[in-house]
């Protein structure tokens, strides 16, 4: 392993998300590689400074903060789109929809309908075509038998 892995190691040790079997290595590393121990050092010292200066936020400011955000980011199409609407709205859009329900369903019949009437008309032509077949099977075995005599030629000298 080479020095960039390394680093990759001690920050993962450092968030304490290294396995506990490539500890032994990287404590083997840093005890022969300066340069790996001062990366530690910084990248520890770094860690304990950010955890000394963090501080609590007060929930009053963490409200205002995202509420702030919140209406910031409000178009006015979402406000728009967001605003209550009234109850009538709401009853008209219903009935709008039950009457595009009834309308799909009068359509579906009415196709099931026209789908049916196809159908007979294609079998009904069916059956034409198969009997008319029947009829020239018939006509062409009730035909007699012709013989074929072959033509006599004379030649001329």
């Amino acid at each position: 392993m080479n020095c960039d892995d390394i680093k990759l190691m001690i920050s993962e040790y450092l968030d304490g998300e290294l396995v506990k079997e490539k500890e032994a290595f990287l404590f083997t590393h840093l005890s022969a590689c300066g340069d790996c121990r001062e990366e530690f050092k910084i990248q520890n010292s770094i860690q304990h400074q950010t955890k000394i200066n963090q501080r609590e936020v007060s929930d009053r400011f963490e409200k205002k903060l995202f509420s702030t955000i919140e209406n910031r980011n409000k178009t006015f199409a979402h406000r728009w789109i967001t605003k209550p609407t009234p109850v009538y709205i709401n009853y008209l859009l219903g009935i709008i929809v039950i009457a595009i329900t009834l309308f799909s369903f009068l359509q579906t019949a009415s196709l099931r309908n026209e789908l049916y009437a196809f159908q007979m008309r294609y079998e009904n032509s069916l059956q034409q075509i198969n009997y008319q077949a029947m009829q020239m099977y018939n006509m062409m075995n009730s035909l007699p038998a012709v013989e074929i005599q072959p033509i006599k030629t004379s030649v001329i000298n």
